[in-house]
């Protein structure tokens, strides 16, 4: 029996429990930087260094493929070191990819054919508008967009279009019925699936045949889950049904990080578990071993003003450290040039490299000003989010070229690179073709040898096209024939394609030409990291799955940038929330219509970014903020004021006049009570507004006026500027938010 002391040794009693907890169902309520993943590694070596289970026995299911090939090495060496050979394939996957890898063995059950296609958002989009086009639906009327997030929402519930059919329950309208229906045979006759169907199917494979569903039951013995709040209806469908026949199912994870109910999260899946299996052993991970004690101090006091949420209190053992910084600027740019100094200034003491810093916004606009001032003093960033790799244009036209090589049904793959490079075939032949192969319900691929021999078009159009299928059957055939990197080279000799950028001396082309060189690296790494598994198809399908945490690149020395979405599972020692403000984040509170679960998903949000950092952590708002042209003032976020104000230092550079704005300004702070609390001169000059001035009337809209607009409701107007078609006006509304607005434009009404 191999010594397994170093299972629980460093251990906490928490984590000990839960690595020794091996039978029957089990919560791990696991708090932000308390180990979780440690734990779940320990326990599932526990369960192979036991006997209970093989390495392919044991189901660990994650949301990153990052954190999936982390759990999988650090098995492999818990393994190594207490001599257990691994001898059996571990099941540690997204529950895309272990989706993938069921539908692989089995979608033809289903009727499709093998070596399907993943569309990812962009071609999703695409087949939704020729949908719609077949239908003859007004796309400006009604945004594809709407659709597809109202397909995407039915699928994520495990809803075919056949199901809602049956029983309606008003969850979907006829018409967006109507574009489901029709979008799910487009994607079928090009047999593609979407990044919902991967589950979808999974689960409708599983219904229809239930001995291949007893088989993946009695298979894995064990079941692990993580980031268990995060879950949405068909993920806890597909567990549910995987884990009935053994029970062995244990999740991990922390309500108090479930931010992701717009893409479908639950987090009463978390919340109900006890009622799912009222036998669960519950385990609380409350010690957090990442960040200074002000910071958990501080998190903790923000989230316990949430109502959905377990008993549970973070804590840590780790020094006081730093007072949160709360810093009050005058405008975005000034918010910005601050964050931009204070990362200079601490890069040059020393203690702190690039890759130290990420600074987290509520909304992706809030980055262009943060990169102009970085850049300003040279300081190198990155932005996670923003365009993926695997959608630009050179990327996609190469991999529609690998797609339609193994699936040639991808009609959309077809569409995109039949005339790329430029071989002369135009918008109406492809349209001619297009209608051709829908009258005799065949791919364009399969269509297009029979137009030419029926001479549907004319003979130089028809030795275009012949020569594109013929450059296509050999591509099909080298796919088979040849490894998959060497196959990537014939793709960009054989087509021409790299040749025709080569000739294009523009930086944008030689930019391009790099991001293909790049796209060689990728499937070079993969055939090093998969060996044998390095396929086509695999390839094709691991690049359908990466997130934005995939990318994250930890060798590049940057600052980085990203939403506070994105930022959850990662740490630095130096993190800035920037845009603490009302109606901003809280991004919902203005809304009359917003429910207090939107508050507290935005309060979970603000947990997230706090406890992504280890030792700083700075937290700025402005007093004015451009949004879509017009100039707002908002108060400071309600979350600042929920940290208890012996854990803040307070400082502002915004010095303002005697009027309505100072009493404004400083009863925030009084509000807030700031413990630090200072006020820097201002290096420029600030407008100011003397409390004794009195405006003139214009139009008939002077200071102190009552006025109700449309959206914001009724406030008072505190100061106007310009007249006639320029004319101006600064309203405070009654939730103290202050806004301007161009009075021609807004729809303002006296009261």
């Amino acid at each position: 029996m191999p010594d397994l002391s170093i299972l629980t040794k460093n251990l906490n009693p928490a984590q000990q429990k839960a690595v020794e907890t091996l039978q029957g169902p089990l919560l791990i309520l696991a708090g932000a930087g308390s180990g979780k993943t440690r734990v779940l590694t320990h326990r599932m070596v526990n369960l192979i260094a036991q006997g209970l289970a093989s390495t392919d026995e044991i189901l660990c299911v994650t949301f990153t493929n990052k954190a999936a090939r982390e759990m999988e090495s650090r098995i492999f060496k818990l393994l190594s070191d207490i001599d257990i050979p691994v001898r059996t394939d571990m099941w540690i996957s997204t529950f895309h990819s272990f989706c993938v890898k069921i539908l692989r063995k089995n979608l033809e059950l289903l009727d499709y054919k093998p070596f399907f296609t993943i569309y990812d958002s962009s071609d999703q989009l695409s087949v939704v508008k020729k949908t719609m086009q077949n239908l003859n639906i007004n796309d400006k009327m009604f945004p594809p967009k709407n659709f597809l997030s109202r397909i995407s929402s039915a699928k994520m519930l495990g809803l075919t279009p056949d199901a809602i059919e049956k029983n309606p329950r008003g969850i979907m309208d006829p018409r967006s019925l109507e574009v489901y229906a029709a979008y799910d045979a487009e994607l079928k006759k090009a047999n593609a699936l979407d990044f919902d169907d991967l589950l979808l199917k999974t689960h409708l494979l599983f219904q229809m045949y239930p001995d291949i569903l007893a088989m993946y039951q009695n298979k894995f013995k064990y079941i692990l889950v993580d980031e268990y709040q995060d879950t949405n209806h068909i993920q806890y469908l597909l567990v549910q049904m995987l884990a009935k026949a053994h029970r062995n199912l244990a999740v991990v994870g922390d309500e108090d990080q479930s931010i992701y109910s717009w893409r479908g999260a639950d987090i009463s899946n978390i919340l109900d578990f006890e009622k799912d299996f009222p036998e669960a052993t519950v385990i609380k991970l409350e010690e957090n071993y990442r960040s200074t004690g002000n910071i958990v101090s501080a998190a903790t006091a923000v989230i316990k003003n949430n109502t959905q949420r377990k008993d549970k209190t973070l804590f840590t053992s780790n020094e006081a450290g730093s007072l949160i910084r709360i810093r009050e600027e005058r405008n975005e740019y000034d918010e910005a040039r601050f964050i931009a100094k204070t990362v200079e200034t601490l890069l040059n003491e020393g203690q702190y490299v690039h890759n130290d810093f990420a600074v987290f916004y509520r909304t992706n606009a809030q980055s262009r000003v943060l990169e102009e001032q970085l850049r300003t003093l040279g300081i190198p960033y990155r932005i996670v989010g923003g365009v993926r790799f695997y959608e630009r244009m050179e990327i996609k036209d190469v991999l529609g070229y690998l797609k339609l090589s193994l699936n040639p049904a991808d009609d959309l793959s077809f569409k995109r690179i039949v005339n790329v490079p430029t071989r002369g075939i135009g918008k109406t032949t492809i349209e001619k073709l297009d209608e051709f192969a829908g009258q005799n319900k065949l791919s364009l691929t399969a269509a297009l040898p029979l137009a030419l021999d029926q001479r549907l078009f004319n003979a130089g159009t028809t030795g275009k096209l012949r020569r594109f299928y013929d450059l296509m059957l050999d591509l099909k055939s080298s796919s088979q024939e040849f490894k998959i990197h060497d196959f990537y080279h014939i793709v960009l000799e054989r087509t021409g394609y790299l040749v025709e950028l080569k000739k294009d001396e523009s930086p944008e082309a030689q930019a391009r030409i790099e991001n293909l060189e790049e796209l060689d690296n990728a499937i070079s790494q993969f055939v090093k990291e998969r060996g044998e598994e390095a396929t086509l198809q695999s390839f094709l399908e691991e690049m359908a799955l990466v997130s934005e945490a995939d990318k994250l690149d930890d060798t590049l020395n940057s600052v980085t940038l990203m939403t506070l979405h994105i930022s959850k599972g990662l740490e630095y020692p130096n993190v800035f929330i920037v845009g603490l403000e009302e109606n901003l984040f809280p991004s919902r509170s203005f809304e009359e219509n917003a429910s207090e679960d939107d508050l507290e998903e935005e309060r979970r949000l603000a947990y997230v970014g706090m406890t992504r950092a280890r030792e700083n952590l700075w937290l700025t708002y402005t007093k004015i903020r451009r949004v879509w042209g017009q100039e707002q003032m908002n108060p400071p976020s309600r979350f600042i004021k929920e940290i208890p104000r012996e854990l803040t230092e307070f400082k502002s550079n915004v010095e303002i006049g005697g009027g309505f704005l100072q009493r404004h300004s400083q009863r925030f702070v009084n509000d807030l009570g700031f413990n630090h609390y200072q006020r820097n001169q201002f290096e420029n000059e600030v407008q100011s507004f003397p409390e004794d001035e009195v405006r003139p009337s214009t139009d008939n809209f002077s200071k102190g006026m009552r006025v109700r607009h449309p959206t914001f409701g009724v406030g008072s107007v505190f100061s106007t500027e310009g007249d006639g078609d320029q004319l101006k006006v600064s309203v405070v509304f009654s939730d103290q938010t202050i806004k301007k607005f161009v009075v021609k434009y807004a729809r303002l009404e006296k009261v």
